[in-house]
Protein backbone atom coordinates (compact mmCIF):
# COMPACT_ATOMS: atom_id res chain seq x y z
CA UNK A 1 0.00 0.00 0.00
CA UNK A 2 1.56 3.34 -0.80
CA UNK A 3 -0.83 5.49 1.31
CA UNK A 4 0.69 7.46 4.48
CA UNK A 5 0.63 10.91 6.29
CA UNK A 6 4.47 10.86 6.79
CA UNK A 7 6.27 12.23 3.95
CA UNK A 8 9.05 10.14 4.40
CA UNK A 9 7.30 7.01 4.48
CA UNK A 10 5.16 8.09 1.57
CA UNK A 11 8.09 8.67 -0.87
CA UNK A 12 9.56 5.22 0.38
CA UNK A 13 6.15 3.36 -0.51
CA UNK A 14 6.31 5.38 -4.26
CA UNK A 15 9.81 4.58 -4.85
CA UNK A 16 9.48 0.84 -4.33
CA UNK A 17 6.01 0.71 -5.97
CA UNK A 18 7.85 2.54 -9.11
CA UNK A 19 11.06 0.32 -8.91
CA UNK A 20 9.10 -2.86 -7.67
CA UNK A 21 7.98 -5.00 -10.85
CA UNK A 22 8.04 -8.87 -12.11
CA UNK A 23 7.25 -9.63 -15.93
CA UNK A 24 6.05 -12.66 -15.47
CA UNK A 25 2.89 -11.91 -13.13
CA UNK A 26 0.83 -10.69 -16.44
CA UNK A 27 0.85 -6.87 -15.37
CA UNK A 28 2.41 -4.07 -18.22
CA UNK A 29 3.78 -1.02 -17.12
CA UNK A 30 0.37 0.80 -17.34
CA UNK A 31 -0.68 -1.10 -14.40
CA UNK A 32 2.07 -0.32 -12.24
CA UNK A 33 1.94 3.06 -13.35
CA UNK A 34 -1.76 3.42 -12.71
CA UNK A 35 -0.90 2.23 -8.91
CA UNK A 36 1.25 5.29 -8.42
CA UNK A 37 -1.14 7.72 -10.68
CA UNK A 38 -3.67 6.79 -8.17
CA UNK A 39 -1.88 8.56 -5.16
CA UNK A 40 -1.62 11.34 -7.08
CA UNK A 41 -2.12 14.67 -7.24
CA UNK A 42 -5.73 15.29 -6.76
CA UNK A 43 -6.14 18.40 -8.65
CA UNK A 44 -5.43 16.91 -11.41
CA UNK A 45 -2.61 19.31 -12.30
CA UNK A 46 0.59 17.62 -12.15
CA UNK A 47 -1.09 14.14 -13.34
CA UNK A 48 0.13 14.30 -17.09
CA UNK A 49 3.34 15.39 -16.02
CA UNK A 50 3.63 12.40 -13.50
CA UNK A 51 2.21 9.87 -15.66
CA UNK A 52 5.30 10.86 -18.26
CA UNK A 53 7.89 10.65 -15.14
CA UNK A 54 6.92 7.15 -14.27
CA UNK A 55 7.02 6.28 -18.43
CA UNK A 56 10.43 7.43 -18.02
CA UNK A 57 11.11 5.15 -14.97
CA UNK A 58 9.23 1.93 -16.52
CA UNK A 59 10.22 -0.40 -19.64
CA UNK A 60 8.41 0.43 -22.45
CA UNK A 61 5.60 -2.42 -23.41
CA UNK A 62 8.27 -3.85 -26.68
CA UNK A 63 11.25 -4.03 -23.60
CA UNK A 64 8.68 -5.56 -20.85
CA UNK A 65 7.67 -8.43 -23.41
CA UNK A 66 11.19 -8.78 -24.43
CA UNK A 67 12.07 -9.11 -20.69
CA UNK A 68 9.13 -11.12 -20.00
CA UNK A 69 11.52 -13.89 -22.03
CA UNK A 70 13.69 -13.67 -19.35
CA UNK A 71 11.19 -14.19 -16.16
CA UNK A 72 12.78 -10.37 -14.98
CA UNK A 73 11.52 -9.26 -11.65
CA UNK A 74 13.66 -5.94 -10.06
CA UNK A 75 13.08 -4.19 -6.78
CA UNK A 76 14.41 -1.41 -4.70
CA UNK A 77 17.01 -1.46 -1.96
CA UNK A 78 16.55 1.82 0.00
CA UNK A 79 19.85 2.80 1.65
CA UNK A 80 18.63 6.86 2.50
CA UNK A 81 15.67 9.27 2.52
CA UNK A 82 16.12 12.79 3.04
CA UNK A 83 14.69 16.13 2.35
CA UNK A 84 17.40 17.61 0.28
CA UNK A 85 19.11 20.81 1.04
CA UNK A 86 18.00 22.17 -1.89
CA UNK A 87 14.42 21.72 -1.09
CA UNK A 88 14.67 24.85 1.14
CA UNK A 89 15.84 27.29 -1.45
CA UNK A 90 13.20 25.97 -4.11
CA UNK A 91 10.46 26.82 -1.47
CA UNK A 92 12.26 30.39 -1.15
CA UNK A 93 11.97 31.12 -4.70
CA UNK A 94 8.69 29.91 -5.19
CA UNK A 95 5.95 32.17 -6.07
CA UNK A 96 2.80 32.80 -3.86
CA UNK A 97 0.17 29.47 -4.35
CA UNK A 98 3.16 27.89 -6.76
CA UNK A 99 3.33 25.45 -4.41
CA UNK A 100 0.25 23.29 -2.72
CA UNK A 101 -0.27 23.04 0.73
CA UNK A 102 2.25 20.57 2.95
CA UNK A 103 4.44 20.44 -0.43
CA UNK A 104 7.90 18.48 0.49
CA UNK A 105 10.71 16.56 -1.97
CA UNK A 106 12.24 13.57 -0.62
CA UNK A 107 15.22 12.49 -2.17
CA UNK A 108 15.92 8.70 -2.26
CA UNK A 109 18.98 6.73 -3.02
CA UNK A 110 19.30 2.56 -3.36
CA UNK A 111 19.85 -0.37 -5.19
CA UNK A 112 17.98 -1.56 -8.38
CA UNK A 113 18.19 -5.26 -8.02
CA UNK A 114 17.01 -7.19 -11.37
CA UNK A 115 16.56 -10.97 -11.84
CA UNK A 116 15.84 -13.23 -14.37
CA UNK A 117 17.19 -16.07 -16.56
CA UNK A 118 19.32 -16.40 -19.07
CA UNK A 119 20.01 -19.18 -21.02
CA UNK A 120 18.88 -21.27 -18.29
CA UNK A 121 20.82 -19.74 -15.56
CA UNK A 122 19.80 -17.57 -13.04
CA UNK A 123 21.38 -13.71 -13.61
CA UNK A 124 21.30 -10.57 -11.30
CA UNK A 125 22.78 -7.14 -11.87
CA UNK A 126 22.32 -4.50 -9.18
CA UNK A 127 23.03 -0.63 -9.94
CA UNK A 128 22.67 2.30 -8.02
CA UNK A 129 19.91 4.89 -8.70
CA UNK A 130 19.25 7.82 -6.96
CA UNK A 131 16.03 10.58 -7.11
CA UNK A 132 13.51 12.85 -5.69
CA UNK A 133 9.95 12.15 -5.16
CA UNK A 134 7.77 15.86 -4.94
CA UNK A 135 5.18 15.30 -2.60
CA UNK A 136 2.58 17.24 -0.83
CA UNK A 137 0.87 16.10 2.73
CA UNK A 138 -1.44 18.86 3.35
CA UNK A 139 -3.52 19.00 6.44
CA UNK A 140 -6.77 17.19 7.03
CA UNK A 141 -9.28 18.38 4.38
CA UNK A 142 -12.13 17.21 2.46
CA UNK A 143 -10.29 18.33 -0.67
CA UNK A 144 -6.88 16.63 0.21
CA UNK A 145 -8.12 13.03 0.81
CA UNK A 146 -8.32 13.51 4.51
CA UNK A 147 -4.62 14.73 4.38
CA UNK A 148 -3.06 11.50 2.93
CA UNK A 149 0.03 12.68 0.80
CA UNK A 150 0.38 12.54 -2.79
CA UNK A 151 2.95 12.28 -4.91
CA UNK A 152 3.41 15.39 -7.44
CA UNK A 153 6.02 14.84 -10.11
CA UNK A 154 9.53 12.31 -9.90
CA UNK A 155 13.09 14.33 -10.68
CA UNK A 156 14.78 12.45 -13.49
CA UNK A 157 16.45 9.09 -12.71
CA UNK A 158 19.56 9.66 -11.35
CA UNK A 159 19.58 13.24 -11.34
CA UNK A 160 17.97 14.01 -7.84
CA UNK A 161 17.59 17.82 -5.81
CA UNK A 162 20.49 17.27 -3.34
Amino acid sequence: MITSHDPDAFARNVAEALFGWDTGSGLMPLDYSAAILEVGDPSGTEQAGLASDIAAYLPSREAWIELRQYATTQHLVIDDSFVPEAWDQAVEQAQHGQLPPGATAVTIEGTRHREGVWNGEPVTSEHSVSFTVFLACPPPAPQFRTGLCHVLRLSQLDNPLR
